[in-house]
């Protein structure tokens, strides 16, 4: 209730008390004073009672209607309330303008800019700088890449829809855990914590666009004498190189469990800035469903 109408609620509750059975002068005056100054006419009513005899619950509750009306009146003409709830604030979409990164499988220089997944089952835009080319494997794993100079390694940031992981991350027949993962973000960042040799670090919250999940680091044993191999989609098992540090973040988007996964490895004579560069394509993304 705003300043005005607590005025006019304390100029009506002190006649009431007072008992008397008509409405005061003072009251009408208060309340016409607080109406706009445009071409009106002066208020000219006045209210009285039915009858001296009326009890005073019956001239209390009509006092009660009067004053709620009176004060709605003043809030209709005064302007908007400031009591009114805001808009709710809609979740970013991806960018309009993205463009596709290219059909998965094939290997297709990027300018910097923003990008988008072409038939991927999430809405995923992000933004690369220059020097990055598309790498994906399929249409539930899509990937962007990058070769340092000098190196024989891609720095990647992959986008994939993780189903379960492998059995046994050193096994040539990547057979899948039995039984499989859960369905939430816990159970998948449970479970790829878990897999033997890899040092995981501590999961930590996190949120994007209003989708929750969790974001921690898994490094790959550096002499792991095997063919290491982790998550699994649909399509295949996925593959690590011993020492590969990869940045993850595990979200449910709307029962779809998305994986945002940065690898990268801490020998590179860029490492540091291999690191930052992953960490701000993955701080850029926007999800939608």
């Amino acid at each position: 209730m705003s300043r005005t109408d607590r005025d006019v609620t304390r100029v009506v509750e002190s006649w009431l008390e007072d008992g008397v059975t008509q409405l005061p002068d003072r009251v009408l005056d208060a309340v016409e004073r607080q109406l706009p100054t445009t071409h009106q006419r002066r208020l000219s009513w006045r209210l009285a009672w039915v009858t001296p005899f009326m009890n005073r619950t019956l001239r209390f509750a009509l006092a009660a209607s009067v004053l709620v009306a009176l004060i709605w009146g003043i809030s209709v003409l005064s302007g908007p309330s400031v009591g009114r709830h805001p808009e709710p604030t809609p979740t970013p979409a991806p960018h309009p303008s993205a463009s596709p990164i290219s059909h998965p499988g094939a290997t297709w220089p990027l300018d910097a800019g923003t990008y988008s997944l072409p038939e991927f089952p999430l809405g995923v835009t992000f933004t690369v700088p220059a020097g990055w080319h598309s790498c994906s494997d399929s249409l539930v794993e899509q990937s962007v890449c990058h070769r340092p100079a000098d190196s024989v390694f891609d720095v990647r940031v992959s986008f994939l829809i993780v189903e379960n992981v492998v059995a046994d991350p050193c096994s040539p027949g990547d057979e899948p855990l039995d039984p499989p993962v859960g369905p939430s973000v816990d159970n998948l960042v449970a479970a790829i914590s878990s897999l033997e040799g890899f040092e995981p670090s501590a999961p930590l919250d996190l949120t994007v666009n209003g989708y929750r999940g969790k974001r921690f680091t898994l490094t790959a044993p550096s002499d792991p004498g095997c063919d290491l191999k982790t998550w699994m989609t649909a399509e295949r098992a996925n593959s690590v190189s011993p020492g590969e540090v990869n940045l993850l973040q595990v979200l449910d988007i709307g029962g779809t469990r998305l994986v945002i996964a940065g690898a990268y490895y801490p020998e590179e004579p860029a490492a540091v800035d291999l690191r930052a560069a992953l960490e701000q394509i993955m701080a850029s993304v926007q999800i939608s469903q």
